[in-house]
């Protein structure tokens, strides 16, 4: 074989094996791209799981939903064909994104509206503000799911890509603001949802790029043009948002600092959290501290807001969340007052010697049978003074003879003047 043949052969089968994965991929990702009663059925489980883990605020419930979910499938589909340049099969995948979205809504909106006692969750608030870092995240499984798609043998991945970036969480948060009419629920969750559509096709686009599907057409240009500027475009709201979260944090840090080293008043607290909100004018700050019940005074907080503001030169609106907390250890002093109402109110002498009063002593019985002690009736009408005194101690109860320790009042303890 000549060298002219062999350069001919070597360059064909690069060719050759870019259009065999070409090929695949169509074929495949064809049916990923069409509406079924499989993606129907699929979607709504997932729709379903996904709000009731949204108002339990369980994560691993959410992440069920994103395992069932098959937005990845048609987001897949939209991605190959973008640079394929097939017009119909673009509309297919745009048409079935559309009716899952719709279907999705739709549940989310039912589920909220069957439950309308539920209150908004961590998990349902912590969607509803999307940054630049979410649509790292969307393109970073967007490009692992395109490469998952063209590699058989890595299908099993998909899953995880599914539970990396959230689909259906999002869309559900949607429905759920939509009904309670809360327009920063839903509208920063669309804009959440919008941002892992747009990375996931685009980052899928460029890996199908690199994988050998070229370009040839027209509306594939006209195609992979679009995702770059849609992915242009969402860098605005999420810039902006990514530089309001870069800000809380830093004013947050900057508030603990002030809190716990410059004011006298937290101190002796526990400082929990500091959240700030700079999205509202002034700026809202809620601080979350533990200590003793009554320990911060609404002039307390007066004066603190009024020293923050000072050093951080913002108006802002302070509030405290004070968590009480008492320390209990295994011994406890009694007070005076608790010793009393716990001691027995009769002594155990006179509880048990009652018969000192009901029955007579041997020698008492022996001397009214005693003959000579009826013979002398004067000893009976005029005892001398140590009989009398032996008498009224026998008959006399011994707690009755003890005296007992006077208690001090509290009240004279007060009128001393000790604190």
């Amino acid at each position: 074989m000549s060298e002219s043949e062999r350069e001919q052969s070597s360059q064909a089968k690069p060719t050759e094996k870019a259009l065999e994965i070409s090929e695949d991929l169509v074929i495949r990702l064809a049916e990923n791209g069409i509406f079924s009663r499989d993606f129907m059925a699929l979607l709504a489980a997932a729709t379903v799981i996904a709000c009731l883990g949204l108002f339990q605020n369980s994560p691993a419930v959410i992440i069920g939903a994103m395992i069932v979910a098959p937005l990845m499938r048609p987001l897949s589909a939209l991605s190959l064909f973008c640079l394929t340049g097939d017009a119909q099969k673009i509309k297919e995948a745009l048409l079935t994104l559309a009716l899952g979205t719709a279907l999705a809504l739709t549940l989310a909106y039912c589920i909220a509206a069957l439950m309308p006692q539920l209150e908004m969750t961590g998990e349902i608030m912590g969607r509803t503000k999307p940054t630049l870092l979410d649509l790292g995240v969307a393109m970073a499984a967007g490009a692992i799911g395109a490469y998952c798609q063209s590699k058989r043998n890595l299908a099993d991945s998909l899953a995880g890509v599914s539970i990396a970036v959230a689909l259906v969480p999002p869309l559900s948060c949607v429905g759920i603001g939509l009904n309670r009419n809360l327009d920063n629920i839903w509208q920063g969750a669309a804009l959440l949802y919008a941002t892992n559509l747009i990375g996931i096709t685009f980052a899928g686009t460029v890996v199908f790029y690199l994988l050998g599907v070229k370009p040839t057409t027209k509306t594939a240009h006209q195609g992979l043009f679009t995702a770059a500027l849609a992915v242009t475009t969402l860098l605005v709201p999420l810039g902006f948002s990514m530089r309001e979260l870069i800000l809380e944090n830093i004013l947050s840090g900057k508030i603990s600092n002030i809190l716990m080293e410059r004011t006298q008043t937290f101190r002796s607290l526990r400082l929990e959290k500091v959240e700030v909100l700079r999205f509202k004018q002034p700026v809202r700050v809620l601080v979350t501290v533990v200590g003793k019940p009554d320990a911060i005074k609404p002039k307390q907080v007066a004066l603190v807001q009024n020293f923050l503001e000072k050093e951080t030169s913002l108006k802002i609106k302070l509030r405290v969340r004070l968590i009480a907390a008492q320390e209990i250890t295994e011994v406890e002093p009694l007070t005076e007052e608790g010793a009393a109402a716990v001691a027995p109110q009769t002594e155990p002498s006179s509880q048990t010697e009652p018969s000192s009063q009901k029955e007579p002593a041997p020698a008492s019985r022996a001397a009214q049978t005693d003959p000579s002690s009826q013979t002398e009736p004067s000893s009976q009408k005029e005892p001398d003074p140590a009989s009398r005194a032996t008498q009224k101690s026998e008959t006399t109860p011994k707690s009755a003879q003890e005296p007992r320790p006077e208690k001090a009042e509290p009240e004279n303890r007060g009128q001393t003047g000790t604190p």
